[in-house]
């Protein structure tokens, strides 16, 4: 169901504000609408945080299973691609944001069931593409391999400078895990 709220404003606010220091009427101005309109649709802050989650997650993963599925690039760049949508790009805002910390603590303490679910879903997408497309010798080992890259992109996001450090990286792991 397409939503009247855009995901976009919402998630600056929370990060420019943090999680309990963010109000209705700072996303409501960000959003251009009345404070009324966000409780009439959500209810309370809460609701609107976890609707913003679930929103930026099933984004993320849909961009991730898009990139898994094109044919034309090689099966590092997919796997890569994938990652970089799933957690890759959120990098540079998590870092800039004064409550980046505060954010990733509190998604690492307790990820939501819908964040858990997802990444399941890529990993067995990844795990899926490794078998088809794969080296022989990486077809038993896909499903390990394709967690081990999540693990090592959720990592990275944390351990290098900006967002084409951790692309590098990414790369060159990617490359390394599946090469022929």
């Amino acid at each position: 169901m397409a939503d009247f709220f855009a995901l976009d404003p919402i998630v600056a606010t929370f990060a420019r504000y943090g999680l309990r220091r963010t109000s209705m009427n700072d996303v409501a101005r960000a959003l251009g609408v009345s404070r009324q309109s966000l409780y009439n649709r959500f209810g309370s802050k809460g609701a609107l945080a976890d609707w913003a989650v679930q929103a930026l997650v099933d984004r993320s993963l849909a961009e991730a299973l898009r990139a898994i599925e094109q044919p034309a690039r090689t099966l590092p760049d997919r796997l890569a691609d994938a990652l970089d949508v799933w957690v890759g790009r959120h990098r540079d805002a998590l870092h800039a944001s004064p409550h980046g910390v505060e954010i990733v603590a509190a998604m690492q303490l307790r990820p939501s069931e819908a964040v858990r679910a997802a990444e399941r879903r890529l990993v067995a997408a990844m795990a899926e593409a490794i078998r088809l497309s794969g080296p022989g010798s990486a077809v038993p080992r896909a499903g390990s391999m394709a967690q081990a890259l999540c693990w090592t992109a959720r990592g990275l996001v944390h351990a290098v400078p900006d967002h084409a450090s951790f692309r590098r990286q990414l790369d060159h792991i990617a490359g390394a895990l599946v090469a022929r």
